[in-house]
């Protein structure tokens, strides 16, 4: 380690050499040139004494700081962090050796060049750099500052540095030290996770975060402005997208997307010309300042259908596709970006049902939009008044003709008694409107109370309970449902969870952990809806189903259609060989029902057998 302070180091030579010039000349004047006296022999002996103690004194010093040096520099020479001890000057004193894993540079690179740092600092990051350096050495406080630097390979490193003074006892500022520690790996992680929060990992299109924060920058900047600053939103929905997935599989229908991305991209549609975003499956949006007029807005969806129907080559496969377009108007159309994409999302379904490929926002379309703020705000009030109940259809064993089961199902009854909306129709809203939740809790809990009953007079059955993709994707899900079964002192081992495929597709990983915990407690799991997703056979082999449901898709025709037959026995069959149990949905004949029992089929569920009916009518059927 170099001195830190050389002209320190100077004063103590000369202060040396004094001390040891004048006792030899003291004694050179009186025993060479002058009479010899006692005197002249004690003064001597008493110099040469302290300046003995003296030369101890100043040696165990001596020694005590090299050892200390030693042992600083053994430590920080170990040291995976580079660090550094440099003059206000900008002279590099002690650079140890881990400079060179981190820059590719060495020590003595920096010896040799003052204010080395300087030179490898990113050109990008040179002012934050000279401004930091100012401080420190000026006002003397420490920083900690986060900079790239480039190394000797070119290559961007991050580092965070941190810097402080050494000072005299006086106070002075002497020198600095800084140690700095690379952290590009968090850095890239952090840039990635902020990427995924941006940004659709399939197709790297900003996703709906990026267009929300995009729009409600336009949208300030118009306030800004006085309101003088318009722009379009385009919703559009792919066409024939669907039976692309449904005739070649998920993989071809994500990488078609992935193509449709990138010729969005490298059209004139970029970031100069329109936003684009992937707003979720199938769907996109566009928000542009550019077409805003009729004849532009036309234009440009003309140019999108022109981009899409160029046949797309996807592994050997000759794909064509369209889309369909609703457009909003800022701000004739909406003051805030969920308003104005609901209401091009509107403009969009109206298109489609016009057969048109476009068509701009009117507000005749609000009317269907307050019928549903309509029918939320009468789910909210049924489910205060308890009037969401559980109803019950019978599972059957084809073999005995037993009920063996049930599955719970949500039915809205109104005061009068008769039965209605239609769980297709407010089992939606109450997932778009976050009161799923509720509902499910209120299911549960009357459901709870039916099967305790049940349990209690000696019945034992399983229940079936489905769960949706909103409910499923919450992390507390699990926790949740055991806990409130639990409460309700329903044995988790009587009870089935439903999911369907567009419920798994969320987070793959993240299902199968939720589903292995849900196992552990006792739960079955019930793959609902077979045949109609996206990629059933990769589920059956990754997920721990325990049962699986036919989709009554397949039990419809099974007897007029020998295609729909011959899928039915395939998967009756292959569902045997996984050692899962094979549910048939909708059966209403008699003729279904046999052909099914011997295919093999364990449990069938219909209209043959009954409809959903209300616990004290399932009472009598298990009873009868």
């Amino acid at each position: 380690m170099r001195h830190v302070f050389s002209a320190e180091g100077y004063s103590k030579s000369v202060l040396w050499a004094f001390m040891l010039i004048v006792p030899f000349a003291y004694v050179q004047y009186h025993f060479i040139q002058s009479s010899s006296k006692l005197l002249d022999w004690v003064i001597p002996v008493i110099v040469a004494s302290l300046l003995g103690v003296l030369f101890g004194f100043l040696s165990k010093q001596i020694t005590n700081h090299k050892k200390e040096r030693a042992l600083f520099k053994a430590v920080v020479d170990f040291s995976l962090e580079f660090t550094y001890v440099r003059t206000v000057e900008g002279e590099y004193e002690y650079v140890s050796p881990a400079v060179y894993d981190l820059t590719g540079y060495t020590p003595e690179d920096f010896y040799r060049t003052p204010n080395f740092m300087d030179a490898i600092i990113h050109p990008n990051d040179r002012g934050d750099w000279s401004h930091h350096v100012h401080n420190v050495n000026d006002d003397g406080l420490p920083e900690k500052v986060e900079f790239r630097i480039l190394t000797k390979r070119n290559e961007v490193r991050w580092l965070e540095h941190l810097c402080g003074p050494i000072h005299d006892e006086q106070g002075n500022v002497l020198g600095i030290r800084s140690i700095n520690i690379d952290i590009t790996e968090r850095k890239l992680a952090a840039e990635s996770v902020e990427r995924l929060g941006f940004y659709d990992p399939l197709t790297n299109l900003p996703n709906r975060r990026y267009l929300n924060n995009y729009m409600n920058d336009l949208i300030e900047n118009s306030e800004l402005t006085g309101g003088a600053k318009t722009f379009s939103v385009f919703f559009l929905d792919l066409n024939r997208f669907k039976y692309v997935n449904d005739a070649h599989g998920h993989s071809i229908g994500d990488a078609l997307l992935i193509e449709v991305a990138k010729r969005f991209k490298k059209s004139c549609l970029d970031s100069k010309q329109a936003m684009i975003a992937r707003f979720g499956g199938d769907e996109f949006v566009f928000v542009t300042k550019h077409s805003v007029t009729t004849d532009s807005v036309q234009e440009c969806v003309s140019y999108i259908n022109q981009l899409l129907e160029v046949p797309f080559r996807i592994q050997g496969y000759k794909l064509s596709i369209g889309g369909t377009a609703g457009v909003a108007v800022y701000p004739r159309d909406g003051l805030t970006p969920e308003v104005l994409i609901k209401n091009a999302d509107a403009a969009m379904y109206k298109a489609k049902s016009q057969g048109l490929s476009m068509a701009f926002f009117s507000h005749e379309m609000t009317a269907h939009a307050t019928e549903m703020v309509d029918l939320q705000s009468r789910l909210r009030g049924a489910l205060n008044k308890g009037l969401i109940k559980p109803y019950y259809q019978p599972l059957i064993d084809l073999k005995t003709g037993e009920i063996m089961g049930v599955e719970v199902l949500a039915r809205w009854v109104v005061e009068d008694g008769s039965i209605a909306p239609s769980p297709a129709v407010f089992i939606p809203v109450s997932e778009e409107t976050g009161l799923i939740w509720a509902l499910s809790e209120a299911m549960i809990a009357q459901a709870g109370r039916d099967i305790v009953a049940w349990q209690n007079d000696g019945v034992q059955m399983k229940y079936s309970i489905n769960v949706s993709a909103r409910q499923f994707a919450d992390d507390n899900f699990c926790s949740q449902a055991i806990e409130q079964f639990e409460r309700l002192g329903v044995d988790p081992k009587t009870v089935q969870i439903e999911l369907t495929e567009s419920v798994l597709l969320d987070n793959i990983d993240r299902s199968l952990e939720k589903i292995q915990e849900l196992k552990a407690r006792g739960f079955m799991i019930a793959l609902d809806d077979f045949g109609t997703g996206f990629a059933s056979l990769h589920y059956l082999t990754l997920f721990p189903f325990d049962t699986l449901k036919v989709d009554r898709a397949f039990v419809t025709n099974i007897i007029e259609d020998k295609r729909q037959f011959s899928i039915a026995k395939s998967i009756i069959n292959l569902a045997h060989d996984l050692d899962l149990v094979v549910v048939a949905e909708g059966i209403e004949t008699e003729e279904q029902r046999k052909v099914l029992f011997d295919l093999g089929c364990d449990i069938g569920q219909g209209y043959l057998f009954s409809k959903p009916v209300a616990p004290s009518f399932l009472t009598d059927l298990i009873a009868a």
